[in-house]
């Protein structure tokens, strides 16, 4: 008896061993399994960072080759391993990377405003999308000088970059010099004199100064002196006035007038039936006006090919012709030679102008009108270049100093340039109709989860595109904010990753309170502004 009892014992003892052994088996391989992993956006999904020692036999039973590294968001997995164990395990993927940007310098006078911050960094790249550009304090230069000033580029998750804009600030107080200003004289019914004949403008910083003629008290329908004032201005403001004397005469008369019996029409020899007065209409004598100034301009306008030439042509009038808003309806005729020889206009007469000198060049050109209508008309060319048509436009803009220049309906789409495309020859870029869209709001800022760190670290590459969230089915686990939804049935272990719902919570990101310094040493060659304030008194439309 004694030894059967012995026996019981020894059995007893030897199946607690075991059990003894599995039950820390089963305890050493659950503390190498890790239940929750980060992974940064854009990484590689390794399973070997779900252990601590990876087994040699662990796999995923989860397809995870379906899941997209680059899209934030929730999946819950299934791994096996050890030859026994199948486990559920949480994939987050987070981005914590900074977007990338490149600073764009920039060069400005001091009586202009900061350009906006998006137009002080280019070339953004961020996976989960760009929320903001904004200064981190915003700059005001009160003199002249460098200064390097910090924009904060922040993506959806609130991950900021800090990128330092190098800026040139120039203090510029001294007016634009005008020379040979003389008096004017013209006759009644007849073309207005050149008002730049032998007139040049130059200025110590700005390379294209700008002249405008105010002749307000001009009455050009009465005999009379009149004063004439031409005002210099440069891109900082400054202000240059210069007067001299306009003298109207009245016709002399060679002819009397005669009465055709068969119309009734009056016929004037001085002037042809139904011709429209030189301030306003556009008859022959306007239009060989126009015509012989446009020779004038385009002979220093000429380049090596139709493009360049092209871009010459809206250069000049981008830069040398005023906006200012004219009262009643001009001809194409009568519209450029305002812009030649008075050098400032409507759109229509920008329109006009670059028309009549790229006819002078030979380029085909027309026109396009602003579709619908809204409180005015606008109107810009659409040229041929390089076998296709493309949108130019050199009307001055008060918060846009861009010139439009051979551009495809989707980078001309802007609240001035909406058009009905059915009415015009296909565009550069296979556009046919075109209709106007709305310009996208950026995404509101979310934050990720408070996971301490990721566990992979690759870095997204440049050419990386953002595609949409997995559309596998999520189970509802508790998990921190992230930015997926939609939930549908739990996978078997064979299916597909499922996704977790979550949801981000958006956060404002703080501004810093520094501001510009000037650097050590300026610049002893002061480039020209390339960007002028939206004020700059050339502009409007």
């Amino acid at each position: 008896m004694y030894k059967m009892i012995g026996k019981i014992g020894a059995f007893i003892y030897c199946a607690a061993i075991v059990v003894a052994s599995v039950l820390f088996t089963i305890r050493d391989a659950n503390r190498n399994l890790r239940k929750e992993v980060v992974l940064e956006a854009g990484s590689k999904i390794k399973i070997q960072d779900f252990f601590e020692s990876c087994p040699s036999d662990a796999k995923f039973m989860t397809d995870v080759a379906s899941i997209d590294t680059a899209e934030p968001a929730v999946y819950q997995l299934k791994v096996f391993y050890d030859e026994a164990f199948e486990k559920d395990v949480i994939l987050r993927i987070e981005d914590h990377t900074a977007p990338r940007a490149v600073a764009l310098p920039k060069s400005l006078y001091t009586t202009w405003k900061a350009p906006d911050a998006a137009d002080c960094v280019g070339y953004l790249y961020d996976l989960s999308g760009i929320a903001k550009v904004e200064f981190e304090s915003e700059p005001v230069f009160k003199e002249g000088g460098n200064f390097e000033v910090p924009v904060a580029v922040t993506d959806v998750y609130g991950n900021t970059a800090s990128v330092a804009v190098p800026f040139e600030v120039i203090d510029d107080k001294k007016a634009p010099e005008i020379k040979g200003v003389h008096a004017l004289e013209m006759v009644i019914d007849e073309e207005e004199p050149d008002f730049f004949d032998n007139v040049t403008i130059t200025d110590d910083h700005d390379e294209d100064p700008v002249i405008k003629i105010d002749d307000s008290e001009v009455d050009y329908s009465k005999a009379g002196t009149y004063i004439v004032k031409y005002e210099g201005v440069d891109k900082a403001g400054n202000v240059q006035t210069v007067e001299t004397e306009l003298k109207i005469k009245k016709p002399v008369k060679t002819a009397k007038k005669a009465v055709k019996k068969t119309t009734g029409t009056v016929v004037n020899s001085n002037n042809a039936a139904g011709q429209v007065s030189g301030h306003t209409g556009g008859g022959s004598g306007k239009k060989s006006e126009a015509k012989r100034l446009a020779g004038k301009i385009m002979a220093g306008l000429w380049r090596k090919n139709q493009v360049e030439t092209a871009r010459a042509i809206f250069n000049w009038v981008h830069s040398n012709i005023y906006y200012t808003h004219v009262r009643g309806k001009l001809s194409l005729e009568a519209a450029a030679y305002r812009g030649f020889s008075r050098r400032s206009g409507d759109c229509y007469v920008y329109y006009a102008c670059c028309k009549m000198l790229l006819d002078q060049a030979g380029i085909p050109n027309m026109m396009v009108k602003r579709y619908p209508v809204t409180r005015s008309n606008h109107y810009w060319n659409l040229v041929k270049l390089n076998g296709q048509w493309y949108h130019c436009d050199a009307t001055v803009f008060r918060h846009r100093r861009t010139i439009y220049f051979m551009c495809t309906d989707k980078q001309i789409n802007d609240q001035y340039h909406h058009f009905n495309g059915k009415l015009y020859p296909a565009r550069a870029g296979g556009s046919k109709d075109f209709k106007p869209t709305n310009t996208p709001t950026p995404k509101a800022t979310a934050t990720n989860s408070p996971t301490p760190k990721p566990t992979a670290t690759t870095a997204p590459k440049p050419t990386a595109t953002v595609t949409a969230a997995p559309t596998a089915t999520p189970t509802a686990v508790p998990s921190k904010p992230t930015p997926t939804t939609q939930a549908q049935e739990t996978p078997k272990p064979t299916a597909t990753a499922t996704p977790v719902p979550a949801t981000p919570t958006a956060t404002n990101t703080p501004k810093p309170t520094s501001t510009p310094k000037p650097t050590e040493k300026p610049a002893t060659n002061t480039p020209k502004p390339t960007d002028p304030k939206p004020e700059d008194p050339k502009t409007e439309e």
